[in-house]
């Protein structure tokens, strides 16, 4: 679990209700009519702006930006290096019977262990690398549609409010709900936006690129076992993907 993400939601939660609460009626921050305008105007507007698979798919992966833990380049790094040396010292039909790998990175192996040619290799798995930038972004803009749209219907919600609010001027009974309406929809548009959606986006984000660099990691590598690179030189052109303190320390030292 992504304790950051988490923490912050919840602070921010926290933080909103304990404001509320400090006031005389903290029941008055509930209203049906804001709810509607603002929560069923953002998710009428996302299912017409986008394809309802691909809206389902993306609160899907939300859970991404609190259940996914950062990757540990480093330990790929290592795995990728130690198959390596196995190919080298065993031959790659033996290196296939000892790999524990899956996915992406067994995907590029299987094609190096049946001698695929390096084209063909590189353009298969350059080809999935693009397909899943694709679908990350798709996510990621639906959250930030949600985060434009949220308060523009808070804003909906608060002309609603002040037509309600002067048809009412003769009638002051229903001056209140009409005021409350007008308020409390910028209120829930700009917490949707702000606290909620702008956020999940941006950690979505940050989530893509570090598993576009993994991939990008499993591919130079699949591509110097292919090429038979030495080991150390396989190394040492991946760790060029990784920040200085995330490098094997022995080559630190020896550099």
């Amino acid at each position: 679990m992504d304790r950051g993400s988490f923490l912050g939601v919840l602070l921010g939660v926290l933080l909103l209700a304990v404001a509320i609460g400090m006031g005389p009626n903290p029941m008055i921050f509930f209203h049906p009519a804001s709810t509607i305008v603002v929560v069923g105007g953002v998710v009428a507007a996302t299912m017409i702006r986008f394809p309802l698979e691909h809206v389902s798919y993306a609160f899907s992966i939300a859970s991404r930006a609190f259940f996914t833990r950062a990757p540990e380049t480093q330990a790929l790094v290592a795995q990728i290096v130690g198959l390596s040396q196995r190919a080298r010292r065993e031959g790659l039909l033996n290196m296939e019977k000892a790999m524990d790998v899956e996915g992406f990175l067994a995907k590029g192996l299987r094609m190096v262990v049946d001698q695929d040619d390096r084209d063909h290799i590189h353009a298969v798995l350059a080809a999935e690398l693009r397909s899943t930038q694709d679908r990350h972004l798709q996510g990621q803009e639906i959250f930030r549609f949600i985060a434009l749209s949220a308060p523009s219907f808070g804003m909906v919600g608060t002309l609603i409010g002040m037509v309600q609010l002067f048809a009412s001027i003769k009638n002051p009974s229903g001056v209140g709900d009409a005021m409350a309406l007008t308020l409390l929809s910028t209120l829930y548009g700009a917490v949707i936006a702000y606290l909620l959606a702008i956020p999940i986006a941006g950690k979505l984000e940050l989530r893509s690129k570090e598993e576009l660099q993994l991939k990008h990691i499993m591919l130079e590598g699949v591509l110097g076992i292919q090429a038979e690179m030495h080991p150390t030189a396989l190394e040492a052109q991946l760790n060029a993907f990784l920040a200085p303190k995330e490098r094997n320390p022995e080559r630190r030292t020896r550099g």
